[in-house]
């Protein structure tokens, strides 16, 4: 199990410096050099996500923020959250906030969905 989560933790390096770009399980995998399938079995059982739940939950953290805390076009943070479009972008937002990307911004209040780490990665042993 440690060796797990240090490799988790790479993973979890490699999209934290990445988290503007599109990312995937293979992509991933390729980076940390692991099979996709080694590597989203050690994922899942160590935080609890799937790499995809867990990218989609940071870059719609990264982009709720910018939404309260800048004055960038909703145009332009969907598009440096990784999503190709706007529409694309408010659709997800919508179906994780429970409001568009207009309402969540008039409100002036930011909540992450996801920080950094899901939940606290200890090592058990």
């Amino acid at each position: 199990m440690p060796g797990n989560i240090n490799n988790v933790m790479t993973a979890i390096d490699y999209i934290e410096s990445h988290l503007h770009e599109k990312l995937d399980l293979e992509t991933v995998a390729g980076a940390v050099h692991f099979s996709k399938y080694h590597l989203h079995r050690m994922f899942t059982s160590t935080t609890g996500l799937t790499i995809h739940d867990y990218v989609q939950r940071r870059q719609l953290t990264e982009a709720a923020k910018l939404l309260v805390l800048s004055d960038r076009p909703i145009l332009e943070i969907a598009l440096s959250a990784g999503y190709e479009s706007q529409q694309s972008f408010t659709d997800i937002f919508k179906a994780m906030y429970k409001k568009s990307p207009n309402q969540y911004r008039a409100e002036e209040e930011f909540y992450p969905l996801q920080l950094r780490n899901c939940r606290k990665i200890t090592d058990t042993s």
